[in-house]
């Protein structure tokens, strides 16, 4: 037989509250345990768990005290220098890969920091006949080139000489250049002797551009002198002993050259004839070959 649903259900609910009420009628649920309770109950743990018996709540050590903050002194910050900031590099100009002539770069108006910068990334990029050119417009052309911007760029050039193929291999496409030299007789007989050389030195430095005759008389005036072709303007100088000919022929030669481009080129021009070096090295590196060509002309 089935108990029906609103029989057994009020029966459970009166079982469940009279089983709560007998328990609990005499019961404190309200009030805090005393302390003697208290103990007795940690007693009786402590008994019902025997590995930790002697544990004392009162054992937890304290947490240890924070230390008061100690207030350092204060110093005042040293002052300090101002850094300068370092000047930005100057930026490398890109050109093409061509083959250009000995003007190249002439008329671009480039700064000597600009000059060598292109030198120089042309350098690593194994263009080495675009860079020598870049290096010999710093030379001749860059209006703010400094004594030292000169000699950096006259040491690269003269590392490039040895790397680079001869400008111009055809013998028939050089431009006839002829010097005169009137030299003190008493001298004319060793003067003889540095012509090959010299001739020699213009070839190297012109680069095979120009093809060089050297025509030397002998004079009675203490002054000797050096001309470039019919040019009347010359050089003179003067000769004290035979060991000084070789260098004062290549002083007069450098600044006859640097005369004949200073007069009549508008965008290139020669420094002056540096100090610092013999006069023979700066007729090969100071004298670039566009301003052999332009002597010649």
């Amino acid at each position: 037989m089935r108990i029906p649903w609103y029989i057994y259900t009020p029966l459970c609910l009166i079982v469940t509250l009279l089983t709560l009420y007998f328990f609990t009628k005499d019961k404190d649920l309200v009030s805090p345990p005393s302390q003697e309770v208290i103990d007795e109950s940690i007693n009786q743990w402590r008994e019902d768990n025997p590995s930790i018996r002697n544990t004392k709540l009162s054992d937890i050590p304290p947490e240890p005290a924070k230390p008061e903050p100690t207030i350092e002194p204060t110093l005042k910050p040293e002052p300090q220098t101002p850094v300068e900031p370092e000047p930005e590099p100057e930026p490398i100009v890109e050109i093409s890969s061509i083959s250009p002539a000995l003007d190249f770069l002439v008329q671009e108006n480039f700064t000597s920091a600009q000059l060598i910068a292109l030198g120089e990334h042309l350098q690593s990029k194994g263009e080495l006949q675009l860079a020598r050119i870049a290096y010999e417009r710093v030379i001749d052309c860059a209006s703010d080139a400094s004594e030292e911007d000169r000699t950096l760029a006259a040491t690269a050039i003269s590392k490039l000489i040895s790397e680079t193929l001869l400008w111009n291999p055809d013998p028939s496409l050089r431009k006839k250049f002829t010097i005169n030299i009137q030299i003190n007789k008493a001298y004319l007989s060793y003067a003889k002797t540095l012509i090959p050389k010299l001739e020699e030195a213009v070839f190297d430095a012109s680069d095979g551009t120009l093809n060089p005759s050297i025509k030397l008389t002998s004079t009675d005036a203490p002054l000797s002198s050096l001309n470039i072709g019919d040019e009347d303007s010359a050089v003179r100088f003067t000769i004290k002993n035979q060991t000084v000919i070789s260098l004062k022929i290549h002083a007069a030669l450098y600044n006859a050259i640097r005369n004949k481009n200073n007069e009549s080129q508008k965008l290139t021009s020669i420094p002056p004839l540096p100090e610092h070096i013999s006069p023979q090295q700066a007729v090969q590196t100071f004298i670039t070959r566009l301003a052999w060509v332009n002597a010649a002309n």
